[in-house]
């Protein structure tokens, strides 16, 4: 059975009669992809540790302070499936975003593997709520930083979303945010957000004219 196929028979299993998403089995589809790109991160991550690594600091960027209440900016990135379900309304958009995540996950793989960056982490005191979630990001060894996918997946969330005016421009800038965000809470550098950045922008073009 070949690729195209399989994503006729997907489209007609995800797709009502109007040609709208089922949020339920969208839902489903997500969750599937988004455990197979832990299984994935995770271990391109454990393989890294060790290994000669890069750091990217910019001239005066160290000097950036850590802000640890940023992290409920940079936690917000977990909720795109959420944004997906609500904003993503028909299957080839859906399907654009698939490839794109594809092609921005593979380009970032290759990256980490044969481009290894290293972020040392400054001391945490878990004292509050924000303290505790970055804490628990932490426990990630400090390694597949360039680019950062926090960054690039929450542009492409950006690109797929179905809406406009006051909303697009309200999505843009929480993008932002969690963009800004991945500086303070010192999980990446200035190069990862902008490689982040113009990861997805390049991925979403890329896949424009695909059939």
């Amino acid at each position: 059975m070949n690729i195209g196929v399989l994503d006729a028979r997907l489209e007609r299993w995800m797709s009502d009669a109007h040609g709208r998403l089922r949020k339920p089995r969208f839902a489903l589809v997500l969750a599937i992809c988004y455990a197979l790109f832990t299984a994935t991160y995770v271990s391109i991550n454990a393989f890294s540790v060790g290994r000669d690594a890069h750091t990217l600091f910019l001239p005066g960027e160290e000097r950036l302070p850590f802000l640890p209440i940023f992290e409920y900016l940079y936690v917000l990135t977990y909720f795109i499936a959420v944004l997906l379900i609500v904003t993503v309304r028909d299957y080839d958009t859906f399907r654009r975003l698939l490839r794109a995540t594809g092609l921005t996950l593979l380009i970032a793989y290759t990256t980490y593997l044969l481009f290894p960056v290293y972020f040392e982490r400054p001391r945490l005191e878990v004292t509050s709520f924000h303290t505790w979630l970055l804490s628990l990001e932490y426990m990630d060894k400090p390694y597949n930083h360039f680019p950062s996918l926090h960054v690039a997946l929450s542009w492409l969330a950006v690109h797929a979303s179905q809406v406009s005016g006051r909303s697009r421009v309200g999505l843009w800038l929480l993008a932002a945010g969690v963009s800004v965000s991945t500086l303070f809470v010192k999980q990446h550098y200035v190069a990862d957000v902008v490689y982040g950045f113009a990861l997805a922008w390049a991925a979403w073009k890329a896949v424009r004219s695909n059939p």
